[in-house]
């Protein structure tokens, strides 16, 4: 049997061995904590605070739901429709797909707890540091009219679970809780499988058939572009950040500089295509220039600090 084969082939179960636990593991919690705190209580509350408090919560709020790029667009629309603040929408619009959870359960056991932490702080920083700028600045303005037809009724994760509406009503019980966020872990590992094992047999490809030599010249430690050409490759890309992961576990085994791997998972995390086109519907050319500059030039400076501190 080639050799590459062999390689490809046990890499691609090795992926999928680690990845599977930890990503069932990451999306419990996350449905478990959409249990007890309700996306419409959150949004709501948020209209109450104003300023960095009003931003700080916008970012924990963002950080505990569940949404990619794209599905966190009609929740915005609904804070727009509530007339929350253009310093508050920023913040969340660029946390709200950044996955906390991920960081901490999945890439920081891992690449390393460094790697992990300063992954979710780079995301912290950049929503709050573009919330700033865009309420000091004032750019209300940036929204459009028709904001918000992109809403649509937000709510508590919901899984249909087989069990008696009425027994549920009577006994909420955390060992229901429970129950519910396990059937939502597995129904959304059965809506990204396929992208998880796209994501393994690429992975597997790389380090099975990629020339060392080929990542070391331009996504090297020693490349001067390897970050920020690495922040750009992660743009157009729109798969989700766990399916991203074996293909950086590839890339790391090939001589790619860990700051390069930050970069390239913040923009493939916090911008996508589609993202982009929605949001030209809500805000104005500006504030989405804005906000795409805001997200790769926070990735290219992250990659570049983590390259020299660490």
């Amino acid at each position: 049997m080639d050799s590459n084969i062999y390689e490809t082939g046990r890499y691609f179960l090795f992926i999928m061995a680690e990845i599977i636990p930890l990503f069932l593991g990451s999306t419990f919690l996350i449905g478990l904590s959409m249990e007890y705190l309700s996306e419409e209580s959150l949004q709501n509350s948020l209209g109450g605070k104003k300023g960095i408090l009003g931003m700080i919560s916008a970012a924990v709020f963002g950080f505990i739901t569940p949404f990619c790029s794209c599905s966190s667009i009609p929740v915005l629309a609904g804070m727009v429709a509530a007339g929350l603040p253009i310093g508050i929408l920023t913040t969340f619009l660029i946390a709200s797909p950044y996955p906390i959870e991920v960081a901490l359960l999945i890439l920081a056991p891992m690449f390393g707890y460094k790697f992990g932490l300063a992954f979710a702080l780079a995301g912290t920083i950049i929503a709050l540091m573009a919330g700033y700028f865009v309420h000091t600045q004032k750019w209300d303005d940036q929204v459009r009219e028709e904001a918000t037809l992109f809403a649509i009724p937000t709510g508590p994760v919901e899984a249909s679970c087989g069990c008696d509406d009425a027994e549920e009503v009577l006994a909420d019980s955390f060992i229901v809780k429970t129950k519910r966020a396990a059937i939502y872990s597995f129904d959304f590992l059965k809506k990204l499988f396929l992208f998880v094992v796209l994501g393994a047999g690429i992975g597997a490809v790389i380090h099975g058939y990629l020339p060392e030599t080929l990542l070391a010249t331009y996504l090297g430690g020693s490349s001067i572009y390897a970050v920020p050409l690495a922040a750009l490759i992660g743009v157009p890309l729109y798969v989700g950040i766990v399916p991203m992961i074996p293909i950086v576990l590839s890339l790391s085994t090939k001589g790619v500089s860990m700051g390069a791997l930050i970069a390239f998972l913040i923009t493939a995390a916090a911008l996508s295509p589609p993202e982009i086109i929605m949001l030209s519907g809500m805000f104005k050319h500006k504030y989405i220039g804005f906000f795409v500059g805001m997200v790769i030039v926070g990735a290219i400076v992250t990659g570049y600090l983590f390259n020299i501190l660490i």
